[in-house]
């Protein structure tokens, strides 16, 4: 199964949602997104569900990484995609909470555990482009 997710980014913030109680694993934080449909590219996925979830459209994208999780009979393959422009403002449709988080602050919200993987991995990423490239 294909799953896509969007990290939507504010200066050096990121949306993230928390499951809403009538969700599988409610009550853990991740990026929004869901399940690719059959006939779907992965960019159709992410704005569908984007649009479903948060009432935004996106305008520009780009696929940052793909994690692959087993699971029982198989496995889901993610994938992150780095929303840089979005119309609109995200508002919860699903029952979800929504917050603008630091990948700082992030260490105190409990992430599903590949989400988290991205959360360290953003937090590199984002450390990397603020190093001054005179100290390279």
């Amino acid at each position: 199964m294909n799953v896509v997710a969007g990290i939507m980014m504010r200066q050096d913030r990121f949306l993230a949602a928390r499951r809403s109680p009538s969700m599988s694993e409610p009550g853990f934080w991740e990026f929004p997104g869901g399940k690719v449909e059959a006939g779907e590219t992965l960019g159709e996925a992410l704005a569908r569900e984007l649009e479903e979830e948060l009432s935004i459209a996106i305008d520009a994208f780009s696929l940052w990484k793909v994690k692959e999780k087993k699971v029982k009979g198989g496995a889901i393959r993610l994938f992150f995609h780095l929303v840089t422009k979005f119309s609109g403002e995200p508002t919860p449709r699903e029952g979800q909470e929504l917050a603008w988080i630091t990948c700082e602050e992030a260490r105190g919200y409990a992430f599903l555990p590949v989400d988290d993987e991205i959360v360290f991995e953003l937090a590199s990423s984002l450390q990397m482009r603020t190093v001054p490239p005179d100290s390279w």
